[in-house]
């Protein structure tokens, strides 16, 4: 029994030897390919498209995550650019807002020659509800001293109050402490501009001492009346919104919104020197 299994397998061999050798000198004889290899290439065949095909969506996966980190990048890198653009234009804006106050205070120098002015920058500000009052980056070194009047192209901003070698504090407009010889442009009759305490919370002041038949109305502008010459005159001070009845009910006074929004002001000029006027 054993003798006949051996027989077999070595009669399989050789016949496998044979196919072998038949398929060889068939594929060099003729050139082309031989039943077998086509018979292997066919029953491998979709597996291999499948292979290529797994690797096919592989690359194009990958291609498209790429090509989100590129776009997020790109993103990133353009918000980035808008908001320098946006910061620029800020700039550019406060760049041409200053320009604009400079140029407006180089004309009151050119209408005001007989006025030794000093530009300055608002340093420091001390709004409360007992005081108004604001710092300037100039000081005694620049030829300041108290009661110099401070203005801008608008108006008065008050005088100063207090001076050191670099810096000078400037009581307000509205301080409860400021008092000015004033009058209204209109009818030139003159008061006394000065800060209230309760006006001063609303940011206003008031022309107090008016005549009993005093004309004044609302929409009037007061002006600074030099007598006394601390201050320069026709400085324009504010505008009257209201007029209000002493409570004797013979006199009254006018209560005068400035020009000038002291919790705003940027930069001033220091009136240093001027020539008194009748």
């Amino acid at each position: 029994m054993k003798n006949i299994f051996s027989t077999r397998l070595i009669a399989a061999v050789i016949i496998i030897v044979i196919i072998c050798l038949g398929v060889a000198v068939y594929t060099g004889a003729t050139g082309n390919a031989n039943p077998i290899t086509e018979g292997i290439g066919m029953a491998f065949s979709p597996l291999q498209q499948g292979i290529t095909r797994v690797a096919e969506i592989a690359g194009q996966g990958r291609a498209y995550f790429e090509g989100y980190d590129a776009i997020e990048q790109e993103n990133a890198e353009l918000k980035s650019r808008l908001r320098e653009l946006e910061q620029n234009e800020r700039d550019a804006q406060i760049m041409k807002d200053e320009n604009d106050r400079l140029r407006a205070m180089l004309g009151i120098k050119e209408r005001n020659t007989s006025f030794e002015l000093e530009l300055a920058e608002v340093i420091a500000r001390s709004p409360g509800d007992w005081a108004s009052t604001i710092s300037l980056g100039k000081g005694s070194n620049n030829g300041i001293e108290i009661d110099d009047l401070v203005m801008t192209e608008d108006g008065m901003v008050g005088y100063v109050s207090n001076v050191a070698p670099t810096y000078c504090d400037v009581t307000t407009v509205v301080d409860s402490n400021m008092q000015a010889g004033a009058l209204i442009t209109r009818t030139r009759e003159v008061g006394v501009a000065e800060g209230d305490y309760a006006l001063m919370k609303e940011g206003s002041l008031k022309l107090s001492y008016l005549e009993p038949d005093s004309d004044v109305v609302i929409g009037d502008t007061v002006e600074t009346s030099g007598r006394g010459g601390v201050y320069p005159k026709g400085i324009m001070v504010g505008t009257v919104e209201r007029v209000v009845t002493e409570n004797n009910g013979i006199s009254s006074y006018a209560v005068i919104k400035p020009f000038v929004d002291v919790s705003k002001v940027t930069n001033v000029l220091i009136i240093k020197d001027f020539e008194v006027t009748e």
